[in-house]
């Protein structure tokens, strides 16, 4: 790999597979002070995926667009067997990941990368933050759409099914209840050494997988 693909490829990861998990790391960390139980916003976010990813899937079965990477299941898909056992035999031996080719409308990237601006927009509303992130969200979407894994659509009802689960979902954590203040007198939280091994482990895991996939 070129020290131009590289560079690509570092801002690739971090802008598209990092966002959400620095989000999680947020508020599952006591580093970080702020108003709000972890647990409520952690459960917001984890509900918005999870009714994200049904609707996705009835979309996407419901929906059939060719994909727009050339090529795509002569690359991914091996040749269909002859018989029968061939068949049990692929689903058995060979395990494959990384999307299919027809799983288009809507983007389940799109979807849990849209979830970092929107936890920031409401649980931390601070303009440059907030604004950086979106940024980055625009920038991956547009990524995705000139690498061809998805089209424009997609990305853009990502965003769109995404911020309507969250709003949808604001009864499971309003933002208008934060916790109480904390007494002046007592002192703050110590970092759990655990929970920050576990957060280091997953970000370095989900660097790995994303060049793993695309080298």
């Amino acid at each position: 790999m070129s020290w131009s693909g590289l560079c690509r490829q570092l801002t690739y990861t971090s802008t598209m597979t990092l966002q959400p998990y620095k989000t999680m790391a947020r508020y599952c960390s006591t580093i970080w002070q702020h108003p709000y139980s972890g647990f409520g916003v952690m459960s917001r976010f984890c509900l918005t995926i999870c009714f994200s990813r049904i609707l996705r899937t009835v979309s996407f079965m419901s929906t059939v667009l060719p994909s727009p990477r050339p090529g795509c299941y002569r690359r991914r898909f091996p040749p269909p067997p002859d018989t029968v056992w061939g068949m049990i035999k692929v689903g058995i031996k060979q395990l494959r990941g990384f999307g299919g080719c027809n799983d288009l409308v809507f983007s389940g990237h799109g979807a849990f990368w849209t979830l970092g601006p929107l936890t920031f927009q409401t649980y931390y509303p601070n303009r440059l933050s907030t604004s950086l992130l979106w940024i980055a969200l625009i920038q991956t979407s547009i990524r995705d759409v000139i690498d061809k894994q998805h089209y424009s659509v997609d990305m853009f009802l990502a965003v769109v099914a995404t911020w309507a689960v969250w709003d949808w979902l604001e009864w499971v954590y309003p933002p208008s209840q934060p916790l109480p203040p904390r007494p002046k007198e007592q002192p703050g939280d110590k970092p759990n050494p655990y929970v920050l091994a576990v957060v280091a482990f997953g970000l370095l895991t989900a660097a790995v997988a994303v060049f793993v996939a695309k080298s």
